[in-house]
């Protein structure tokens, strides 16, 4: 009857729902997950670019004061064969 074949497609219809949201749950369940996991990965990365960022900022600033160091001698060396360069270039001839 009608009445019999519209109760079994209510039925169904019901059942598939049924499944359809327990599947969704599921899914649900796999991509809250795995957002987890993608956020422990970008706080790790982020960690990471930190680190290499201040290991670049003290490789830097380690090679500036280097390099001031070796300009200040080199200066100072030029400054030393200045003087006698010109005491010799001064001096009475005999």
């Amino acid at each position: 009857t009608l009445y019999e074949s519209s109760i079994a497609f209510g039925m169904r219809k019901a059942l598939m729902a049924e499944q359809r949201k327990s599947e969704l749950e599921a899914r649900i369940k796999h991509l809250r997950g795995e957002k987890m996991q993608l956020e422990e990965q970008v706080t790790e990365l982020e960690t990471k670019c930190t680190e290499i960022e201040q290991t670049a900022k003290e490789r830097k600033e380690e090679e500036e004061a280097k390099h001031k160091e070796e300009v200040e001698f080199l200066k100072e060396t030029n400054e030393q064969l200045k003087k006698n360069l010109e005491s010799l270039l001064s001096a009475p001839k005999k």
